[in-house]
């Protein structure tokens, strides 16, 4: 009886040993954002979901500040992840750090990262190259060609004089001037660009926003150009539309947040939750097909959406085109 009770007892330990080494193992994704969750997250969750990939998401959030950096890779360490998730190039930064950085320590390097809404991974020197990225990083880029984002600002209507803001707390932003002023002489108009100064602490002053917006409309520009900027068109979204519309200064805006719930005239840019999806299929291939982020490429969305705030063509008395308003969709 013993015997038999030892034979029971070994069985039950076997099967349960069994069914331990069958269960999936649960992935930690690490959520790094400097906002709040979007519907890029949003989308990113629910492709996760549909797979049915075990795995956990867990939500850090990062000031956005460079200082800031060394504790949230710290704390990205500490976690263990199986994968970082990552918003925006500032954030990106943060974390990953440029490929050339002769501090390579100083950021995440042995665990796999996937970012959404980088706006020039090469330019940012986030990457040497996009296929194969060749390092622990990947992910989707958001912003239309520029030249196709000017074609739908002057299909909306002609334009010889263009505004912009830098953002020096975000080096892509006079990445973006750079390929405006290249696109302004084989296009034809002329670039008015402000930057936005720095408060006392070395920080971007959102104080000055308004009245740098009104330095831009008193030169009669035909357009804001409000590129992919954190500060500008997250962060402060809400002054910077409203500073734009109170000096009767039509915006167009890169990215999809700062239409949708702020002030902005129209934009064209990748749909959000389309971003989170792309992301989360990128990391199901790191977590489930355990194929080596190094050799996953980068890349961006080829479908593009337009999106017109109509009261605010309301307010500028400024409404768009019959032929753009078949291909749009309209805020009413």
């Amino acid at each position: 009886m013993n015997l038999l009770r030892y034979l029971m007892a070994l069985l039950a330990l076997s099967v349960s040993c069994l069914a331990a080494a069958q269960e999936p193992h649960t992935n930690l994704i690490l959520m790094v954002l400097p906002r709040d969750e979007q519907n890029t997250e949003v989308g990113f969750r629910e492709y996760l979901q549909r797979r049915n990939v075990p795995a956990r998401i867990e939500v850090l959030h990062f000031s956005g500040k460079k200082d800031d950096g060394p504790a949230l890779v710290q704390q990205i360490r500490q976690a263990r992840a199986d994968l970082v998730y990552v918003w925006g190039t500032v954030t990106t930064l943060a974390v990953a750090g440029p490929y050339d950085a002769s501090n390579a320590g100083d950021y995440v390097r042995d665990i796999p990262i996937v970012f959404t809404e980088v706006t020039d991974p090469i330019g940012t020197r986030l990457l040497r190259q996009l296929d194969p990225p060749g390092r622990n990083l990947t992910g989707v880029s958001h912003v239309a060609p520029l030249a196709v984002q000017l074609n739908a600002m002057r299909s909306y209507r002609p334009f010889t004089r263009v505004g912009y803001i830098v953002n020096p707390g975000e080096a892509h932003t006079r990445l973006v001037l750079e390929a405006l002023r290249k696109q302004a002489q084989a296009m034809k108009f002329e670039i008015v660009d402000e930057t936005v100064p720095l408060d006392a602490s070395g920080h971007p002053d959102a104080t000055a926003l308004p009245a740098l917006i009104q330095r831009i409309a008193a030169q009669k520009v035909d357009f804001l150009y409000i590129g992919p900027s954190t500060f500008l068109a997250f962060t402060h979204r809400d002054l910077v539309t409203r500073s734009a519309l109170q000096a009767h200064l039509p915006t167009f805006c890169a990215t999809e947040s700062i239409v949708r719930k702020a002030q902005c005239l129209f934009g064209l840019f990748s749909n959000g939750s389309n971003l989170g999806r792309f992301a989360a299929y990128k990391a199901t291939q790191v977590l489930v097909d355990k194929t080596p982020v190094e050799r996953i490429p980068a890349e961006a969305l080829q479908r593009f959406s337009l999106l017109i705030n109509m009261p605010v063509a309301k307010a500028l008395e400024l409404y768009p085109p019959l032929g753009l308003l078949n291909l749009a969709e309209v805020i009413e």
